[in-house]
Parts: structure tokens; sequence; C-alpha cells
């Protein structure tokens, strides 16, 4: 991944050196000899700090598992479209069967669908992650 793509906060996964692959980011530089610095949780359940290159590191693709690990529940699928929603706010997901993108839209709580707006397609956790921050919604996301 490139660093400029990368902010803190966002899981990563990390494909050397650790046993635990998925990193959360804690620092990073966005010069060309980038370090990042993270944190993974131990088969003992601690925090421990990691230090890797971007070059290490590989998006995480979103999967249908981790938005309900997330509180989002299923809501439909039809030939075109699968998707899922969490409420306070109301967030809907909805995967692109063909192009295999999520399609990510913020409505109050309780929306209807005209109340909706459309706010980023993604195929990443980290990508998930920053449509939820320039949104303000604060949704700690878990792996």
């Amino acid at each position: 991944m490139k660093p400029q793509d990368i902010m803190i906060g966002d899981w990563v996964y990390v494909s050397k050196n650790f046993t635990q692959k998925y990193h959360k980011i804690r620092a990073l530089s966005n010069d060309e000899d980038a370090v990042l610095r993270g944190i993974y949780i131990n088969e003992y359940g601690v925090e421990n700090f990691s230090v890797f290159s971007p070059n290490d590191t590989e998006p995480i693709p979103l999967t249908p598992e981790i938005l309900e690990k997330n509180g989002f529940k299923w809501l439909l699928t039809d030939s075109k479209s699968i998707t899922y929603c969490i409420n306070k706010p109301t967030i809907n997901a909805s995967k692109n069967k063909e192009s295999g993108e999520w399609l990510i839209c913020v409505g109050p709580s309780g929306s209807t669908k005209k109340r909706f707006v459309e706010i980023s397609c993604v195929k990443y956790v980290h990508e998930l992650q920053h449509a939820l921050r320039l949104c303000k919604v604060e949704k700690e996301i878990v792996l």
C-alpha cells in the first residue's frame, strides 16, 4: 500500500514477520522511507506495538462477515446487490455483485431510502473507515 492511502486508525494486513496479520495504524510518515507504527492484539489479548514498511502491507477486503462483526445486519439481497444496515445513524452498505464494490450511504436514524446520502464506493476496510470519518460517524471497526 502507498503511505498516502493510509490514515492513523486504519486496519491493514501486514504480510511479513508477525504472527498476527491485522495491525491498526498508530503513527506514520509520508516520506519515501516511510515507516508505519501499529498495534496488534496477541493470542493473550494484550496489545503489542509493531513497526513495518508500507511495502509489507495490503488492504483488507471488506466482507459481509466484517460488517456483521461490527453490528451491521443483513437487510436484503436482489439480483444486483446485497445490502447490510446499521442504525444510529443509519448506514447502508450495498455490495454490487458485478463490480465487488460496496456503496456506502448515510442518513439520520430511521431514514427512508430517499433521505440517504451516497458517500463512497469501497472495497477495503480502510476505505470504509475513511468514509465513516468523512461523515463524522464515530464507529470503531473491529476485526
